[in-house]
């Protein structure tokens, strides 16, 4: 005898199968239910099988009963209601642990609130039990049930464990999610704020994840604490470096930028202060002689505060007069250039060249300037080699972080912010804090 084993979804399958590969001398000896597949080795979602095992006659006519008849077996389960039941029993338990996996994934709710464990234990137990009560079976029969009992019972004793796992997993993932949905809701309107003044978005999630690390999860709820690291953060991008000094040669400093920033004003503004509070010599020059409006309106600053001017149209011109100066703060007005023209900021650079003194450029910059443009102004006017900004009109826009981002990419410190047109009252030292109170909406502008 040779002995074969054959797995089959059914056990009447495994018997056709075993016909018609050994013939009718094939003699089936015991059948046991096994399970194929799963997730993770834990059989869960396995297929159930019936795997036969028959022994096979050795091909000898010799060995052939004298009778000449051949033994009769009955092949069919149809008798076998022990058989069934345990079959029925662990489809059930099978389809019971599905519908708990797949209620685990809903994280919406805990699994553990709608199937408990005593529940399971209870259900399989019923089930395998039920299945397994004494009937006419042979003896045989009985103790391939209590082998598929306990097999049964060691699956679902892992399947359960798995299940645990999955579970927990899930409850996790929900909390981690209900935690960060809490977070965001929290800094939602600095996200906004920091959106509103046009901060790339990489750098609103640096900042907003910094504020995260920073701050506790019980403290996220403290807009307070929030506000203040998230002014800490922008304050540490923000350098200034006013108020213009003095140095101990005659100081000259020259205003450029796009054309209808405000140069002209702003410089008028510094000369008021200069003559008239601090009491230096102080004179102007401009070399815009594009602007006739332009010029005059600086004659007319000049004359109300006793100034001296001088107007220029050469390069040459404009060296004599600043050697010539006996004044200590020389402050130079330059024609608005676009900055998409090169040829005419080349132009101004090279009346800038002729300084042999203490010489100090300055890049003015609307405050309602888009953010693309500021950052193709500061490219453009880089060839001038400016020392700092000073932001114009921020009475005129709701936002400066534009602008306070973009000198940050560039490295160029703020010396001053104007907030107005009234000279000189309306121009003030560029200071962080009063500069993050603007970016984030707290700031009046009175008293500058």
């Amino acid at each position: 005898m040779k002995y074969v084993k054959i797995k089959s979804g059914t056990y009447n399958e495994a018997m056709m199968k075993l016909r018609m590969d050994y013939g009718e001398d094939a003699i089936p000896v015991s059948h046991r239910y096994v399970k194929e597949g799963g997730i993770l080795n834990s059989k869960l979602f396995a297929k159930n099988l019936v795997e036969l095992t028959a022994a096979i006659p050795e091909r000898n006519n010799n060995l052939k009963m004298k009778s000449g008849k051949k033994n009769l077996v009955d092949f069919t389960v149809g008798d076998s209601d022990a058989l069934k039941d345990n079959l029925r029993a662990a489809n059930k338990s099978h389809d019971l642990l599905k519908n708990l996996s797949n209620t685990s994934r809903e994280t919406t709710q805990p699994a553990k609130d709608i199937f408990s464990e005593k529940k399971l234990n209870s259900d399989f137990a019923r089930d395998i039990h039920s299945s397994s009560k004494p009937t006419s079976d042979s003896s045989a029969s009985n103790r391939d049930l209590n082998t598929d009992f306990k097999r049964f019972e060691k699956e679902f004793e892992e399947i359960k464990s798995t299940l645990k796992l999955l579970i927990e997993e899930g409850n996790i993932k929900r909390n981690a999610f209900s935690k960060k949905s809490d977070e965001d809701e929290f800094v939602k309107p600095y996200v906004n704020i920091l959106r509103d003044n046009e901060f790339d978005y990489d750098d609103r999630n640096f900042i907003i994840e910094e504020i995260k690390k920073t701050i506790s999860p019980e403290d996220m709820k403290d807009k307070y604490k929030i506000e203040k690291n998230l002014k800490d953060l922008l304050k540490s991008r923000i350098v200034t470096c006013g108020p213009i000094k003095k140095g101990m040669k005659k100081k000259v400093i020259m205003f450029v930028g796009p054309t209808g920033v405000g140069k002209t004003t702003t410089l008028a503004k510094l000369g008021a202060i200069y003559a008239l509070r601090e009491e230096y010599k102080v004179a102007f020059i401009t070399i815009d002689t594009y602007r006739i409006a332009a010029t005059e309106q600086l004659k007319k600053y000049a004359g109300i505060m006793k100034i001296p001017i001088h107007v220029v149209n050469d390069q040459k011109s404009f060296k004599d007069v600043i050697n010539e100066e006996k004044a200590e703060i020389i402050l130079v007005d330059t024609s608005g250039r676009s900055h998409k023209n090169d040829l005419k900021i080349s132009e101004i650079k090279s009346y800038a060249d002729q300084v042999e003194f203490d010489f100090e450029k300055i890049l003015c910059v609307s405050a309602n300037t888009k953010k693309n443009d500021l950052k193709d102004i500061f490219k453009a006017f880089a060839k001038i080699n400016f020392d700092s900004v000073i932001i114009t009109k921020v009475d005129e826009s709701s936002y400066i972080g534009s602008v306070i981002d973009v000198a940050d990419k560039f490295k160029k410190p703020i010396s001053y912010y104007t907030n107005g047109q009234e000279v000189p009252n309306d121009i003030s030292v560029a200071d962080p804090n009063k500069i993050v109170d603007m970016i984030i909406g707290q700031t009046t502008y009175a008293g500058g």
